[in-house]
């Protein structure tokens, strides 16, 4: 019964070795294909499968992200679902939401509609 265990235990290990090795492996290709990718995107593995998650500027670093960890060996599939794109209005700020105001921004937004 223990030997049984045992085997149960190592496979279960190497199983988790061989996901931690992936991630490595899809984290440095993000990182050489662009340091932004790797930067702003976490990478977790579960029995082969990558699960993307994060923030990027755009779709096509996206799908770049996808292409990446696609071509990493031993990448089953990829999950791209919790991987998001800023999203910002016509004539918006072109700045990350935490981004500080400028002055001039925080006067012109305190105005009332009344006082224009």
């Amino acid at each position: 019964m223990k030997n049984h265990s045992f085997q149960h235990y190592s496979h279960d290990v190497g199983a988790a070795v061989h996901d931690a090795w992936i991630t490595t492996r899809v984290k440095s290709a993000l990182a050489f294909a662009d340091t932004n990718l790797a930067l702003h995107i976490n990478v977790k593995t579960h029995a082969g499968i990558v699960a993307l998650s994060g923030r990027v500027n755009t779709h096509k670093q996206c799908e770049q992200a996808v292409a990446i960890a696609r071509s990493v060996p031993g990448v089953a599939e990829v999950d791209a679902k919790e991987l998001l794109t800023h999203v910002f209005t016509p004539g918006g700020i072109s700045e990350p939401p935490n981004a500080e105001e400028s002055a001039e921004d925080r006067t012109q937004s305190s105005k009332k509609i009344d006082d224009q």
